[in-house]
């Protein structure tokens, strides 16, 4: 005679429903786990950018309290000199106002003259490729 309630096969199915329950949490757990480690490399990046801002700002800070940094901001934008001292302002020539002969006379060709000079296999070749 057979049995109406088969206890065996129910704790089958109750254990792969725990086993499938389990799985699903760990999986949710790992990828949760992934995304927090990798925020965490990234806030540990923005940490050392941070840090290596802070000691340059700092260099930049000692620098901008020498005497050297605000003796040269004195010169270059107040136009204050030393007692003594002579300063001679040199202006700058515009390069095209100034005459400069050449050494010799180039002779420049237009982008016509040089297509000319090509032979026509070269310039169908050009035309057909797009080049």
């Amino acid at each position: 005679m057979r049995k109406l309630f088969d206890f065996t096969r129910l704790a089958f199915w109750i254990g792969l429903a725990i086993i499938i329950y389990m799985f699903a949490v760990l999986t949710n757990e790992t990828g949760k786990n992934y995304n927090l480690r990798a925020k965490t490399d990234e806030l540990d990046n923005q940490i050392t950018q941070l840090q290596s801002q802070i000691e340059e700002l700092g260099y930049k800070v000692t620098y901008y309290q020498t005497a050297d940094y605000k003796e040269k901001v004195a010169r270059d934008k107040l136009g204050m000199q030393k007692p003594g001292e002579q300063v001679v302002i040199v202006q700058k020539t515009d390069v095209a106002s100034a005459s400069v002969q050449p050494a010799q006379q180039v002779e420049l060709k237009t982008k016509e003259e040089i297509e000319a000079e090509k032979p026509h296999w070269q310039q169908w070749r050009e035309f057909l490729l797009g080049s």
